[in-house]
């Protein structure tokens, strides 16, 4: 593990603690998931402004339980508070901790023949969960922020079992890594195989494997991506197909799912919750999520802490004669008032130059006072 994948851990566990901790809240308050296959309702929560869905052309494929609605997702860490959720197993399935680095749940469904496209000509998809409709856009554009998570990190990255899945725009994948035409999946983006160890866009990787030193996150999934953004500008006047899909590769079993934020299906761009990420439309992280450490946690000591003595003031003595500092301890008060050094809250801790002020009070005093007894 390099010195940044470290600090990057250390800083997502210390901040993920840190939050559940000031929001009063236990582990088990985290993600909530509702079932649902109802595409009417799947549609309506992640609609947002400027698009007008075209009637009774919602049509939702897959099992019942695969899919639903989901809200307290900032708690288990994915960086989307609720919206949609789409799986290849069984959507509540995702609630954490993660007890289990192999979960899953065989559908007994087909594959996609969109999604085959997207992966290597000798495999095939399993468990397809698709939800697609017709919409207009008032704009002329088209944004929706989504998370991609799966069980098959870590154990089977770089492998056959390359669970994918894709945004399908009248045909065309909109589900790709920032700034790329690469789609997303457990191949292209992912920590490695052992985590740090040919990876793909590490940089948009978040590891919650078991196996790997995790959990760090109060999700089931051993692994899932950054918050992107999924982008169409300028589209044609008219209506168009947008087809929602995710399916397992190589085999049905470990499961896989996509995040889908609320109300972010829309004609401009949909800002990220007060306190996370925010992205750009390509999905590109810009902000650092307040509260989280980049390198130093905020507030902490980089070198010195801010107004800290870092040498010796000027004209200060640097050699302190024989005796000095025991009678400077005696004559010193003994009872200091109220929020001088008794009390922990910053409001109460002096500002430096008022400590500075007292040392040299003190230190003067104490020399008066040899020179009196030499006297």
């Amino acid at each position: 593990m390099t010195i940044s994948q470290f600090i990057k851990k250390l800083s997502t566990t210390f901040a993920g603690t840190a939050f559940v901790a000031l929001s009063g809240v236990t582990a088990a308050q985290a993600i909530s998931i509702t079932p649902t296959s109802n595409g009417n309702d799947l549609v309506n929560e992640i609609l947002g402004s400027g698009i007008t869905i075209a009637p009774d052309s919602i049509n939702y494929t897959g099992t019942g339980g695969a899919s639903g609605i989901f809200t307290d997702g900032l708690l288990s860490g994915i960086g989307i508070d609720s919206g949609i959720i789409l799986t290849t197993g069984t959507a509540t399935d995702a609630k954490g901790p993660n007890s289990s680095d192999k979960k899953t749940t065989d559908n007994k469904l087909p594959g996609d023949s969109d999604l085959d496209g997207l992966i290597l000509e000798e495999q095939t998809t399993f468990d397809a969960t698709i939800l697609e409709f017709d919409f207009e856009s008032e704009g002329g554009d088209l944004y929706f922020n989504y998370v991609f998570a799966s069980e098959e990190y870590v154990e089977w990255t770089n492998s056959k079992f390359n669970d994918v899945f894709g945004f399908f725009l009248n045909g065309t994948n909109i589900a790709l890594i920032p700034g790329t035409s690469t789609p997303v999946a457990i191949n292209t983006v992912n920590g490695g195989k052992p985590l740090g160890t040919d990876a793909s866009n590490p940089e948009f990787f978040n590891n919650n494997d078991p196996s790997e030193g995790g959990p760090f996150f109060d999700i089931e999934y051993d692994g899932f991506t950054n918050l992107f953004t999924a982008q169409a500008l300028g589209l044609s006047a008219g209506t168009h197909h947008i087809r929602l899909a995710i399916a397992d590769a190589g085999d049905a079993f470990l499961d896989s799912a996509v995040f889908i934020q609320a109300n972010s299906f829309s004609d401009m761009p949909t800002n990220t919750p007060t306190g996370m990420p925010t992205d750009t439309p390509t999905g590109m992280l810009t902000d650092t999520p307040t509260g989280m450490l980049t390198d130093t946690p905020t507030g902490m000591a980089t070198d010195t802490p801010t107004g800290m003595l870092t040498d010796t003031p000027t004209g200060m003595a640097t050699d302190m004669p024989t005796g000095i500092l025991t009678d400077m301890a005696t004559d010193m008060p003994t009872d200091m008032p109220t929020g001088i050094l008794g009390s922990q809250s910053p409001e109460d801790v002096p500002e430096p130059s008022v400590l500075i002020g007292l040392f040299i009070v003190g230190f003067a005093g104490s020399l008066l006072k040899r020179k009196i007894n030499k006297v």
